[in-house]
């Protein structure tokens, strides 16, 4: 995850050390917890934490390429209901199924992405936004595969092998954490590659990219994709989680909440995943704690205004800001020392 942002000079040692406590401290975690918690407690602590991937989606998107989309929710709700068909229609094992309703999600996101090859961002914005609109009466009208208005249960389970002496729930909860971990890897591994640095040229400069040689249909495609097919993971892992799909549960609130997220943890890195999934678990403690109806919108559309005004790259970006000025002191009084 640390190779999302660069260490300030100077810090690289001490930054990659901190990556690998961290990394260790969130290993360890995840390891212990099913020990302090109930289940019902287990399962909603997963199913909030998959949404890091649906804003981890946003984040590949308009972070690293450019592409304003607003309907993140859609791909969610894509990745949930083929998660289901592949496992239920098709019969397919729900390991087997997971990677495969993450393909076709991510070739739905290439496809409904196609109109960003033609129009500007902001009118992609406005064609994504419609998707969110028309996504959850669109799955209500295909019932065969989502079950209609009353949603669909996922009949499948996903046992443990009989060598591994551990609860349904926990061999669940330790799946989804892999799978976690493994996206986010895969998000990181990409942006370091020659198609993100490809992604991030022509989100800086189309023109210029392509006079060098980049691909920019494809790049921006590729994009779209690997954004759509993390998001279908999130979707595919809520509904492993908790065996029932609607699609209501995917509106265009979901969708705006999402980019909100993103926007407040900060679009450049994966940690600010991790701080925009914590703002939707926190926000709304912080609405009934100030007494406000509607207290984490209020607070969410706050949050996104400040961030906008400031131009900080969100909480990620406040923190470097903050690591930045504070290497900068100890540099000047270590100058200052040593000039005495």
């Amino acid at each position: 995850m640390g190779t999302f942002w660069a260490a300030p000079s100077g810090a690289g040692m001490s930054r990659r050390s901190a990556s690998f406590l961290l990394g260790a401290l969130v290993v360890a975690a995840i390891l212990v917890l099913p020990l302090f918690l109930t289940q019902n407690e287990l399962r909603n602590f997963a199913r909030f934490l998959v949404l890091v991937l649906a804003v981890l989606g946003v984040n590949v998107a308009l972070g690293a390429g450019g592409i304003v989309s607003l309907g993140q929710s859609v791909f969610v709700g894509v990745g949930a209901f083929a998660l289901v068909s592949f496992s239920d229609d098709f019969g397919l094992p729900i390991l087997v199924a997971l990677p495969l309703a993450a393909l076709f999600t991510g070739g739905v996101g290439v496809v409904l992405g196609f109109p960003s090859l033609r129009v500007r961002d902001s009118q992609f914005a406005l064609v994504s936004f419609g998707y969110a609109i028309a996504f959850p009466p669109f799955a209500r009208w295909c019932r065969s595969i989502t079950g209609g208005p009353s949603g669909r249960n996922l009949e499948r389970e996903l046992l443990p092998p009989s060598w591994l002496p551990i609860e349904e729930l926990v061999y669940c909860y330790f799946i989804t954490m892999f799978v976690i971990l493994l996206c986010m890897v895969i998000a990181a591994n990409f942006l370091q590659s020659r198609w993100g640095r490809a992604t991030k040229a022509q989100r800086d400069n189309s023109l210029a990219a392509a006079t060098f040689g980049v691909p920019i249909a494809r790049t921006r495609s590729a994009a779209l994709g690997l954004s759509a097919a993390l998001s279908g993971v999130s979707g595919a892992l809520g509904v492993i989680l908790f065996p029932f799909v609607q699609a209501n549960d995917f509106d265009v609130f979901m969708a705006l909440r999402l980019y909100a997220a993103a926007v407040i943890g900060g679009l450049s890195s994966a940690v600010g995943a991790l701080w925009g999934v914590l703002s939707l678990w926190l926000f709304p403690l912080i609405g009934e704690t100030i007494g406000i109806g509607g207290g984490a919108n209020f607070i969410f559309g706050l949050s996104v205004l400040i961030l906008s005004y400031s131009q900080i790259d969100g909480v990620v970006g406040a923190l470097r800001a903050l690591e930045a000025a504070i290497i900068r002191r100890r540099e000047r009084s270590v100058a200052r020392s040593s000039s005495e």
